[in-house]
């Protein structure tokens, strides 16, 4: 019975072994989804977006950009970054100029994560299992200090990247087509202020949110929006075979911790995001990934494919 054990224990840890190291691969996903849009389209048949979350870059993690490389050979319409581009302000510059590569015909946006604004890091093991406790719980973690918010949101300027903090912006294109891009800052630290951007919606305006994370979304439903793009939950980031995701810190439940979802009455894209922060740095079972999301104004059956890019 002892050998048995110990057998099953030895295959579960080459198991999760393989998987973490497996999850060191960004995979690229295209994701199809029809939509009906009720403004005027003037001839555009969809959207195309990159969804980009959760890079957690520093000076340490700098293979996560990689990616990046190929990517910025490529157009879309959008692209939109939900958050936690860092885990310190080493990151900062790199990660800026990565997406600054990008191409984007209206525009590229982002929005703030709770670890762009505070820098998680333990001293010892105690500090450790504090902030593992307390992000299972959402309570405060005192002794972590704050990230250069101001420095990173004049990084994004600089390589044409628009900060949305708590704060919506409407475009026209060259068409005709009205969209806006509302962005919420970071739920999982009470930045978001949804309220006072109601009066802005513009219903004849393509319209797309963008925040962090998957909480309280019945307050983004006055925005009626044709999806929300958000991050944080790793895809769970340590996952379990039938039981899904031990924890979404979240309002997405263990088995919607990534994709897409439906939550109080909206569509959400809830981004599996790149990396991992440096209190739990890898994942199980939850592998990486960056979103390329097509919105057609078609009836065809939401369409996947996969492939990996680095």
């Amino acid at each position: 019975m002892t050998v048995l054990i110990l057998s099953i224990l030895a295959v579960l840890t080459l198991a999760v072994t393989f998987d973490i190291f497996r999850n060191r691969k960004i995979r690229f996903r295209t994701l199809r989804i029809p939509f009906e849009y009720s403004g005027s389209s003037n001839g555009k048949s969809g959207f195309r977006i990159l969804h980009v979350s959760d890079i957690h870059l520093t000076s340490s993690t700098m293979q996560r950009l990689k990616p990046f490389e190929n990517l910025a050979e490529t157009k879309w319409d959008f692209v939109l970054i939900t958050g936690d581009l860092i885990d310190d302000d080493s990151g900062i510059e790199p990660v800026c100029k990565a997406l600054g590569r990008l191409e984007a015909k209206y525009g590229k946006y982002a929005v703030l994560g709770n670890h762009d604004y505070i820098c998680f890091s333990a001293k010892n093991f105690y500090q450790w299992v504090r902030i593992l406790i307390n992000s299972f719980f959402k309570l405060p973690t005192s002794f972590c200090g704050s990230n250069d918010i101001e420095r990173l949101a004049a990084c994004l300027k600089e390589n044409g990247i628009t900060l949305l903090r708590n704060q919506l912006e409407e475009r026209v294109s060259e068409n005709g087509e009205k969209f806006q891009i509302i962005g919420i800052d970071d739920p999982s630290t009470d930045r978001d202020k949804p309220a006072g951007l109601y009066s802005s919606v513009n219903e004849d305006a393509f319209r797309l949110v963008i925040m962090h994370s998957p909480c309280r979304l019945r307050a983004i439903r006055p925005f009626k929006p044709e999806i929300v793009l958000c991050g944080h939950t790793h895809g769970g980031q340590i996952c379990f075979p039938l039981f899904g995701a031990l924890s979404t810190h979240s309002d997405a439940s263990r088995r919607e911790s990534s994709g897409l979802v439906y939550l109080e009455g909206c569509r959400v894209h809830i981004s599996p995001g790149i990396g991992a922060g440096r209190i739990v740095p890898f994942r199980i079972l939850a592998p990486p990934e960056i979103t390329e999301i097509v919105l057609e104004q078609s009836s065809s059956a939401i369409e996947v494919s996969a492939e990996k890019t680095g």
